[in-house]
């Protein structure tokens, strides 16, 4: 793939200015010719600097045969002896590390620039020879001086030296993103696709056998991995993987993406996210960085977050002052009726007032439930005919469901207007949500006073959807997230190894917290997979809670909080991280019928609910993470700067994720002033 480099202008011609600023054609030499480097001059170097200037939609070039096979080859094969880094029988300091973020999914070995005595014992550096033989080569002035002659860039650094080499396997991806970071002036990256012998031959693009036999050279394109590069407002695919291809890319506004779906017997090595920097003091070339004019060109929170698309429908009026009999009988074609009954909700709230977040099983009512699994589950039948094949762009649009973008911060179908194919979905998002019966029902819940929302109904195809890192600004209100998972795939037995499997392929919702000033929010390293599936509890085991049924509607008991009630703004955490929405089980006030219901804080057992927060927790990673669900609903309490994503679909899941819901603006629920004086005097 093909990486991304800051545009600057050619360097001007040798009659200009001196011998300082001449520019030196390279030429093949003997230490060229040692280090394995072909590389192109005279018409050749020319049609090379031509392509690149005329490439679209940004500057790029992919150039072939630069270097030798023996070099590329012996890099192959000494990477199977790298083994996993920190693990028995692997090479000390060095080895291939797990590394997932919202963007990507990718085994990376540790920086080359550590390829040194200083950093590795002579133990690992004495079984690396042909990594630092070809990392050499790459940084040589000779081959320093073709980038240079190719993309115009100016000097390069011989010192700061900056890469790794990234193993891409099935389900791997990296997607949309630029390259805009730091003193970074040109990006590449080196293909060295590899499959062994006894990988199914391909017609398309035939394999071809290294020296040894010991592995095959190629790549087919049906495999995936192919290379996107997009300008503003639309895509171009511009290459596939190819055996000692490099390519390089304008860096300063481009944005580039790969989704991976590798086939189990072959993989991709390649140096990920090489980079050539400016040179840095003492080296030749060398000028003072003007660092606000950078600054402009960096990753920053405004580039990867953004207000959603929809705005924030507001209701005409207060909220309800509890949940009234004819808001149960509305709710009860589409709730399960254990979620419409005193002691559950007097339970639902404890649980959230308490921990900010929830999650409850079996949310929909099971004939609703049923009819909603059969409508995804054939629409995924319908629009998936090949087993973990990558499906067209346009699949699943039409019929309502309409593309949603920018693919720099999310891709994935919406909802938009009536569905024949998903009627029962469409029926969630247009009567159930946007309900005063739903607004009452999340009143009661969470003790708080939903006053606007913004709702949708989304799915996310398997091999190109995503929503990345985002979330709204450090300054503001907290919202309340609610959102019901429809993965007809994601309906296991609760605990069991089905019910883990699921984060294999992605598709699960991660909240994290803001990250500090002075961090790149783009970049953050956690085991998110592994954390989903460790932290995934088993459904609520009270039996009411599961099974009950609710009272004969015309004799059910309202349910309400206090009826002199009013809202007021959620706001931020105070300076000793505690929110005033954050209340203890004992401040909680719900009242049936005008009589007030009490809190025991020991009425709760874990099971009882779901609720992935513990206070004692205070890892750096992770707020929250949910796999992929079906008849789930997620209750967040998300403070303002707090970011969320969906982790990338990956085409190796058996269908799409489904999910309705969104967000509600929230306001507390406020005493009136003469109730809070009388008590405070008693």
């Amino acid at each position: 793939m093909p990486s991304a480099v800051r545009p600057r202008s050619p360097s001007p011609a040798s009659s200009g200015s001196g011998a300082k600023r001449a520019r030196k054609e390279p030429a093949a030499t003997a230490a060229t010719a040692a280090s394995g480097l072909s590389l192109p001059s005279g018409s050749d170097l020319d049609a090379h600097r031509s392509a690149y200037r005329n490439a679209v939609p940004y500057k790029y070039a992919a150039v072939s045969g630069l270097i030798s096979d023996e070099i590329l080859e012996a890099v192959v094969e000494e990477s199977r002896t790298y083994g996993v880094r920190g693990e028995e029988g692997s090479l000390p300091g060095w080895g291939w590390e797990q590394k997932e973020t919202d963007i990507y999914k990718i085994q990376q070995t540790p920086d080359l620039s550590s390829l040194d005595p200083e950093h590795l014992p002579d133990e690992t550096l004495a079984a690396l020879p042909s990594i630092t033989r070809l990392k050499d080569a790459l940084y040589s002035p000779e081959f320093r001086g073709f980038v240079r002659a190719v993309t115009g860039c100016g000097p390069l650094s011989g010192k700061k030296t900056d890469g790794s080499v990234g193993l891409y396997t099935e389900g791997s991806h990296l997607l949309l993103h630029d390259d805009s970071i730091s003193s970074r002036l040109v990006s590449y990256i080196l293909y060295l696709p590899n499959s062994p012998p006894s990988a199914p031959t391909t017609s398309t693009s035939p394999l071809e056998p290294s020296a040894s036999g010991s592995f095959l050279k190629g790549w087919d394109p049906a495999w995936g991995g192919s290379l996107e590069l997009y300008p503003v407002e639309s895509g171009e695919e511009v290459g596939l993987p190819g055996t000692k291809r490099l390519g390089k890319v304008d860096v300063k506004s481009s944005r580039e993406g790969a989704t991976m779906q590798w086939r189990r017997w072959s993989s991709v090595m390649a140096g990920s996210d090489w980079e050539f920097h400016r040179p840095i003091e003492g080296e030749e070339g060398y000028e003072p960085v003007d660092k606000a004019k950078l600054q402009q060109n960096l990753s920053s929170l405004a580039q990867i977050t953004s207000a959603p698309t929809l705005p924030f429908s507001t209701y005409p009026a207060d909220p309800p002052a509890g949940l009234t009999p004819s808001h149960i009988a509305f709710l009860a074609p589409f709730l399960a009726p254990s979620y419409l009954t005193a002691s559950t909700l007097e339970k639902l709230s404890g649980q959230f007032v308490a921990a900010s977040e929830i999650v409850l099983h079996n949310f929909l009512h099971a004939d609703l439930a049923s009819r909603l699994k059969a409508e995804t589950e054939a629409a995924d039948v319908r629009d998936y005919r090949v087993p973990k094949a990558i499906p067209p762009q346009e699949c699943g649009e039409g019929d309502g469901w309409v593309l949603q973008g920018p693919t720099s911060k999310h891709r994935y179908l919406s909802l938009t207007s009536t569905s024949s194919a998903t009627p029962n979905l469409d029926s969630i998002r247009t009567k159930l949500l946007p309900s005063e019966a739903f607004r009452a029902w999340l009143s009661v819940v969470s003790s708080l006073a939903p006053t606007g929302y913004r709702a949708e109904a989304r799915r996310f195809r398997r091999g190109l959807d995503y929503t990345l890192a985002g979330g709204e600004e450090r300054t503001g209100d907290a919202r309340l997230d609610v959102w019901l998972g429809a993965t007809w795939w994601a309906d296991v037995p609760a605990g069991s190894d089905e019910e883990d499997d699921l984060v294999e392929h992605g598709g699960w919702e991660c909240y994290l917290a803001a990250p500090d000033e002075s961090e790149d929010p783009a970049v953050f390293q956690s085991a998110l997979a592994r954390k989903a599936a460790k932290e995934t509890d088993g459904p609520a085991e009270d039996d009411e809670a599961v099974n009950g049924q609710v009272e004969d509607i015309d004799q059910a008991k309202a349910i309400k909080t206090e009826a002199n009630a009013k809202p007021a703004e959620v706001p931020a955490k105070e300076k000793d991280g505690e929110s005033e929405s954050r209340k203890t089980k004992a401040d909680v006030s719900i009242s049936m019928n005008g009589t007030e219901l009490e809190f025991d804080p020991d009425q709760f057992s874990p099971s009882d609910f779901d609720s992935d927060s513990e206070a004692e927790d205070e890892d750096e990673g992770p707020l929250l993470t949910q796999p992929v669900a079906f008849n789930k609903l997620l209750l967040v309490l998300r403070d303002p700067g707090v970011m969320r994503f969906v982790k990338y679909l990956s085409a190796g899941a058996k269908g799409s994720r489904w999910d309705v819901g969104g967000e509600w603006e929230v306001g507390v629920m406020e005493e009136e002033e003469g109730e809070g004086a009388s008590e405070d005097n008693e």
